[in-house]
């Protein structure tokens, strides 16, 4: 069960469960929202959530990962 994206989400931060800056939700394309990770965010958490180590711009960031959407922040479940 994901959180419901729509384009009110573009322009908000993503933050881990302890509030990391994971990225920026650049765009929102049918349900998903593609984000421009921080240039700081590991490898380790990039690869639990699918985003591969090339030099895309943006990458989807899944429904399942989602744990809460706040007015200005999407947060991630805890395991990410």
């Amino acid at each position: 069960m994901g959180a419901e994206i729509t384009t009110d989400e573009s322009g908000k931060r993503v933050v881990d469960s302890e509030g990391t800056d994971v990225g920026i939700v650049m765009d929102v394309e049918d349900g998903t929202a593609y984000v421009e990770p921080n240039q700081d965010l590991g490898g380790e958490l990039k690869t639990r959530l699918g985003w591969g180590s090339d030099t895309a711009s943006t990458y989807p960031l899944r429904n399942d990962a989602i744990g809460e959407i706040t007015d200005d922040e999407i947060h991630l479940r805890g395991e990410y």
